[in-house]
């Protein structure tokens, strides 16, 4: 059983057409699962433009998901729903909730099959806006804690898919701290922190992917399972359209 996985974050708004076109080109040679870990957009957590260029470029490429950082976040939930409208792929976030009603468009996991294979998928978000504080009374959404959020994203999806995948805004750090938590997890693809590293943690084991930032480079990786349960990777960083 094997699995390609094409792994971006930290866009910022710099993935630009050609990067875009070569981002896709690789995801349908490789038949790869194309996903991002957040921060792809160009506004700040604090406000909204009127449109984001970087997510129909996104869609060109033929993304599959992306998690939701903290660039994607706003206090309000039609801040971020209007944020993050020009995706055409599932945008998640496991540790965040409206207070009320449903979130649109956003959410909290996904299940689908992609070359014959169950793929699950969770997102784990920076905690934007702490509980007590002053500026969560303005907001209508609520940040839990992302360690009991991953484990409802493991009990919800570990059981009905054969790969299951994390996208993790958090930071290098929390990642490492989520692959003992969570060893059930088969890959963690992270962002934040605008490391380009690989590490594997317990005793699955789970990758830990950290692929930089600005479109510069994509973690390309092979992940694949043998007889005896195990998992073994290949990982590459690849420049990405240059």
């Amino acid at each position: 059983m094997a699995l390609t996985i094409i792994h971006t974050a930290d866009l910022h708004n710099r993935l630009d057409d050609e990067r875009a076109e070569a981002l896709g080109f690789l995801r349908e040679k490789s038949d790869a699962l194309l996903l991002d870990s957040g921060d792809a957009v160009a506004a700040g957590n604090v406000y909204v433009l009127p449109g984001e260029p970087v997510l129909e470029r996104m869609n060109a490429a033929g993304y599959h998901a992306m998690g939701v950082g903290n660039r994607e976040f706003f206090f309000r939930k039609r801040g971020m729903l209007f944020k993050t409208r020009q995706a055409q792929f599932p945008v998640l976030t496991t540790n965040l909730l409206p207070l009320s009603g449903d979130f649109g468009h956003i959410r909290r996991w996904e299940q689908f099959e992609h070359a014959g294979q169950r793929i699950g998928l969770f997102a784990l978000t920076p905690t934007m806006i702490r509980p007590g504080q002053l500026f969560e009374r303005l907001s209508d959404l609520r940040f839990m804690a992302w360690e009991a959020a991953a484990r409802e994203g493991v009990e919800r999806l570990r059981d009905r898919v054969d790969w299951l995948i994390a996208l993790s805004h958090r930071g290098a750090q929390d990642d490492r701290a989520l692959a003992e938590i969570c060893p059930e997890i088969d890959l963690i693809l992270g962002g934040h922190s605008h490391d380009e590293q690989f590490a594997e943690v317990g005793p699955g084991p789970t990758l830990i992917s950290h692929a930089g930032h600005h479109a510069e480079r994509a973690a390309v990786i092979k992940a694949e399972r043998g007889a005896d349960g195990r998992n073994t990777y290949q990982t590459q960083l690849v420049e990405v359209g240059r």
